[in-house]
C-alpha cells in the first residue's frame, strides 16, 4: 500500500480516537482546567519566594512541559492496537507496523501544542510576562516544535511497552520524571553537575523549552534557532531508536508468532 496512503487512514484513526478520548466539554472543562490550575501551582511557588523572575520562569517552564506531558501520552496510545486485538493484523499486514504506529497518535501533538500555547498565552500576564504578537507567535511556533520533538521520545517509549507489556507505565513514567526534573522546567539545567546536564542534553525537550525561553526574552533568532536545531536533532535520534525497536518487534511477531501471547 502507498506509504501516503497508510498515513492518511492511520491519521484519520488517530482523529477517531481523539474523538474519543475528549468530547469539546470534557477537553475544555476537564482537561484544560487542570492544565491551568497546575500551571498556576508551580507558578504560585515562586511568588511564594518573592521573586518574580523565578515566578516568570516557573510559569513559561510548566505551561511548555505541558506538550510534553500529552506527547508521552503517545506511550500508552501505541499499546492500544493490542487491546483492541488488531496488532497481530498489523504485523501481518504488507505496510507493517512502523510507520502505522508512528503516526497513530499524532493527535498527542496537536492537543499538546494547543493546551501549552493556551496555558502560556492565557497565564503569562499574570506574572507580569508581557508578550506582544510576535513574541506569542514565536511561543506557539516553538511549543508545537516542542511536541513534534518530545513525540519521538514517547513513541520511543511505546515501542518498549508493546514488548514488555507488564511495564508499559513504567517507561513513560519514568522517563517523563526524568524529564520533568533535568530538562530546565523548574530549575535552570545549568543547576545540576555536569553529567546531568549531559543527560538533560538527550532530550529534544530541552532545547526547545530553552528556545521558547530564549524567544520570550527576545534574545537573538541565532542562538533561538540553534536550541530549535539541536531538539530537531535529537529527536531524530529517538525517532530512529522507535522505528528500529518497532522494527525489530515486528520482526520476531512474524517469526515467532507470538504477538498477541508474549511479552
Amino acid at each position: 500500500m502507498n506509504a501516503i496512503a497508510v498515513l492518511r487512514q492511520t491519521m484519520w484513526s488517530g482523529w477517531t480516537d481523539l474523538r474519543i478520548v475528549y468530547t469539546p466539554t470534557t477537553w475544555a472543562f476537564g482537561w484544560m482546567m487542570r492544565v491551568l490550575c497546575q500551571v498556576v501551582f508551580y507558578s504560585t511557588l515562586g511568588a511564594l519566594l518573592g521573586d518574580p523572575e523565578r515566578t516568570r520562569f516557573l510559569l513559561v517552564g510548566a505551561a511548555v512541559f505541558i506538550a510534553v506531558n500529552e506527547t508521552m501520552m503517545a506511550s500508552a496510545s501505541t499499546t492500544w492496537e493490542r487491546g483492541s486485538g488488531t496488532l497481530s493484523l498489523l504485523a501481518a499486514a504488507p505496510a507493517g507496523m512502523v510507520v502505522v504506529l508512528a503516526a497513530r497518535s499524532w493527535f498527542w501533538i496537536a492537543s499538546g501544542t494547543l493546551s501549552s500555547s493556551i496555558a502560556l498565552l492565557a497565564l503569562a500576564p499574570f506574572s507580569g510576562l508581557r508578550l506582544g504578537l510576535g513574541d506569542s507567535l514565536a511561543a506557539v511556533a516553538l511549543i508545537l516544535l516542542t511536541a513534534l520533538t518530545n513525540y519521538a521520545v514517547g513513541l520511543c517509549c511505546g515501542s518498549l511497552s508493546l514488548r514488555f507489556h507488564r511495564l508499559r507505565n513504567v517507561f513513560s513514567n519514568i522517563t517523563l520524571l526524568t524529564m520533568t526534573a533535568v530538562c530546565g522546567v523548574m530549575v535552570p539545567t545549568s543547576f545540576w553537575p555536569a553529567g546531568v546536564q549531559w543527560l538533560a542534553a538527550a532530550f529534544p525537550a530541552s532545547h526547545a523549552l530553552e528556545a521558547v525561553r530564549l524567544a520570550i526574552a527576545d534574545a537573538p533568532a541565532a542562538a533561538v534557532l540553534a536550541e530549535a536545531a539541536l531538539a530537531a536533532g535529537t529527536s531524530a535520534l529517538w525517532l530512529a531508536l522507535a522505528a528500529a525497536s518497532l522494527w525489530w518487534f515486528q520482526t520476531d511477531a512474524r517469526r515467532t508468532g507470538s504477538i498477541d501471547f508474549g511479552d
